[in-house]
């Protein structure tokens, strides 16, 4: 099927993906080098704006020193739907809301012929593969992430849920109402997006055309 390809051309970027675009704007960087967001981006969920290590980072390439700044960790999905029931309702008619039954049912040609060409190694089934799960989940192997120490809350972090895209999102949780906005990243780019919709996986992708197709319903301003 065809829904089932596109959410395995998710899967398999977490190594080839990386080197497609800027690892700074990727949650890899947080992987590979076990620095908060918080280090390189003014938003502790991430997003476009830099603090001067960010600016720095990206001259260089060399990888700043950590943060002494307050970190945010992912808090699943569950969490995020029980302020944002609407758009979890709506996300959740989504592919991405499905993400991991795409890695569970790909078809093993398909799988193997797209890890090959990706130099992604099957060593099991895709859905036990790091390679293809990375792009498949909420914050593969980082602070509050997945896997997580118990199955409710490694459920909520299962699939390309709120913070895949938002960001980690504990600090916008505890925030005071006024303070809310600016402790997640609203303000998601195409560059994330391509962090695994590359061109070997998605290679239609059009982050404007995806925006008007919208991922979740949108609150009306007011």
């Amino acid at each position: 099927m065809r829904t089932k390809s596109i959410l395995f051309g998710l899967m398999v970027t977490a190594v080839a993906g990386l080197g497609a675009v800027q690892s700074w704007a990727l949650p890899g960087f947080a992987r590979d080098t076990k620095l908060a967001c918080v280090t390189c981006h003014a938003n502790p969920a991430g997003g476009a704006a830099l603090t001067p290590a960010g600016k720095a980072y990206l001259a260089d390439k060399k990888a700043p020193a950590a943060s002494e700044a307050k970190a945010a960790e992912y808090v699943g999905t569950n969490k995020c739907k029980m302020c944002h029931s609407k758009e979890y309702t709506s996300w959740k008619t989504m592919p991405h809301a499905a993400a991991m039954a795409g890695l569970e049912k790909a078809d093993p040609k398909f799988a193997a012929d797209l890890a090959a060409k990706l130099k992604v190694e099957l060593k099991d089934s895709p859905a036990k593969t790091d390679g293809c799960v990375t792009c498949h989940v909420v914050g593969f192997h980082l602070a509050g992430g997945y896997p997580a120490a118990d199955s409710a809350k490694t459920a909520s972090v299962t699939n390309v849920g709120c913070e895949a895209c938002h960001g980690p999102g504990s600090l916008h949780v505890a925030a005071a109402l006024a303070d809310k906005k600016s402790v997640i990243n609203r303000a998601v780019g195409a560059k994330l997006c391509q962090g695994c919709h590359t061109a070997d996986t998605s290679p239609k992708f059009n982050f404007d055309e995806y925006l008007k197709k919208g991922m979740h319903a949108v609150k009306t301003a007011g």
